[in-house]
């Protein structure tokens, strides 16, 4: 086994630069929950009250207090490795230790924001199965330590794994094979991705900000919208088109410029790699990330698209291996937001079995579906505003516009929405404006639940849902008598299947 020159049996410390690190951290983390309580001192001390003054020591002696302990921290914070484990002991007046079997590790990340890579040091978080965050959490340790210190527990679980892991872990462990530069993204993909990315939310995001920002500003924001944008008003009553096309633009700019501004900044230089082992992806401009998955691990994988991202031929590409919490689960997911159909057939062909793909039958779901969408997309909202005629007057028409609008998308939903399925592998396909596409290997699932609304019972119709270790498959409205049948095979197949889920 490869040696290395670090003595990781010997408990020692992160290099002094984590203190800085640590202080940052904590000071970012303070702003962030206290924020609004400062621009209220800020506000109030103008004012001259005394109450705020109190509330500001109080404030600064609670930031004192958590400073000198997030420094003592650091003092009384050790990792070492020991008996094919490595520990974590940290603390200051409740000391906790923290053990991780080298066999239980699932994954070894790093990161870096522009202190970590000022001063060459990464962000290391081991993560293992059944864990509802990363059980150790290192802030701080020099590159080449980080990655000796990688390279030592895997080559160690691997030792172990050889001595007593299953057939399909010895073959997979056993694997020497380069990894393969699967993806990156160049400047001009991660243009496609801006431009392809969903503007709406962006805005929203933006909106939020604002008004939020606002509000704690002032406690009448409505007026002082009105008085900034009284003369704008006026001129938008006279030209409403004109107000109408400008705004329409503003927005579509603002968000196009947010959602490439923030595109560039969590998938710049993105590069994805593939071994027989797994994946690793490392991404980021400020903050750079590597995270891996490992083959065996991966519970599902999803990709989709929408019309401007079909237009340049991309898909959006998600890996999801196991992950006990939704708290952990955004770091237990490689996404990959600007990939092509041969990259993804690779990344599919490495999960999955290659003699089982391309044979699965594809079943609809019942064309009810398409009557409740045009009722509560449609029918519903026309009805409800028709109501209000003598509130909205001539305006009310307008919702009759969303009867076609509803009937478009009904079709299209019930068109788009199927399952397939064989004796391996099951896979859900979706969307309306764009498509998704989710699949998994049926040994994986771990439950199975089929529900029924007062509707479905009267139609003789259900919604089954398959849970896995990543997240949840949903098949809604087939018939009664095929969700039973559907539920039986799997767990069939699952009880039967004597591979690890895992």
């Amino acid at each position: 086994m490869e040696q290395t020159n670090h003595d990781f049996s010997i408990p020692q410390r992160q290099p002094s630069v984590a203190i800085g690190i640590i202080l940052i951290k904590f000071f970012r983390m303070t702003i962030k929950a206290i924020w609004p309580i400062l621009v209220s001192l800020i506000i109030g001390r103008r004012a001259g009250s005394t109450f705020n003054d109190i509330i500001l020591y109080v404030v600064i002696g609670f930031a004192a207090y958590n400073l000198i302990g997030s420094i003592l921290t650091y003092f009384r914070f050790y990792y070492y490795v020991k008996d094919n484990a490595i520990v974590l002991d940290k603390g200051v007046l409740r000391k906790t230790r923290t053990n991780i079997p080298f066999e239980r590790i699932q994954t070894i990340n790093f990161s870096q924001n522009l202190l970590h890579r000022l001063f060459n040091v990464v962000s290391v978080e081991i993560d293992s199965a059944g864990a509802n965050k990363s059980e150790i959490s290192i802030d701080a340790l020099s590159k080449d330590e980080a990655i000796a210190l990688r390279e030592y527990i895997m080559a160690e679980k691997e030792h172990l794994i050889s001595e007593s892991g299953t057939e399909e872990e010895k073959e997979i462990s056993a694997d020497r094979s380069p990894s393969e530069l699967l993806l990156h993204l160049t400047p001009s993909d991660l243009l496609k991705v801006g431009v392809s990315q969903n503007h709406l939310r962006s805005m929203g995001i933006i909106f939020a900000f604002v008004f939020t920002t606002m509000n704690e500003l002032t406690n009448d924001i409505g007026d002082f919208v009105s008085d900034q944008f009284t003369q704008f008003e006026s001129f938008a009553e006279h030209n409403t088109l004109f107000a109408f096309v400008a705004s329409a633009i503003l927005v579509t700019i603002i968000s196009f410029l947010f959602s490439l501004g923030n595109s560039l900044l969590k998938y710049y230089d993105l590069k994805l790699w593939m071994s027989k082992n797994g994946l690793k992806l490392v991404r980021g401009l400020l903050n750079r990330e590597e995270v891996t998955i490992n083959r065996n691990k991966v519970q599902m994988v999803s990709w989709s698209t929408n019309p401007i991202r079909k237009l340049f031929k991309m898909y959006t590409l998600q890996i999801a291996q196991a992950s006990s919490s939704e708290v952990n689960a955004h770091k237990s997911k490689i996404n990959v937001p600007g990939s092509y159909k041969e990259q993804l057939a690779k990344v599919i062909n490495m999960v999955f079995p290659s003699e089982y793909l391309g044979t699965e039958v594809k079943h609809s779901i019942s064309p009810v579906i398409k009557f409740r969408i045009v009722l509560f997309y449609g029918i519903l909202p026309s009805l409800v505003a028709l109501s209000a005629w003598f509130l909205i007057e001539d305006a009310a028409f307008y919702f009759l516009l969303v009867l076609p609008l509803s009937f478009f998308l009904g079709q299209t939903y019930h068109k788009k929405r199927s399952y397939e399925i064989n004796e391996e592998l099951i896979r859900s396909n979706g969307g309306i404006v764009g498509t998704e596409n989710v699949l998994t290997q049926i040994h994986k699932i771990q439950a199975v639940k089929v529900k029924q609304s007062w509707y479905q019972r009267r139609k003789r119709l259900a919604t089954i849902k398959l849970y896995t270790a990543a997240g949840e498959m949903s098949i809604p409205y087939i018939t009664i008598s095929e969700a039973l049948q559907l539920e039986n095979f799997v767990l069939y197949r699952v009880q039967t299947d004597k591979r690890e889920w895992m």
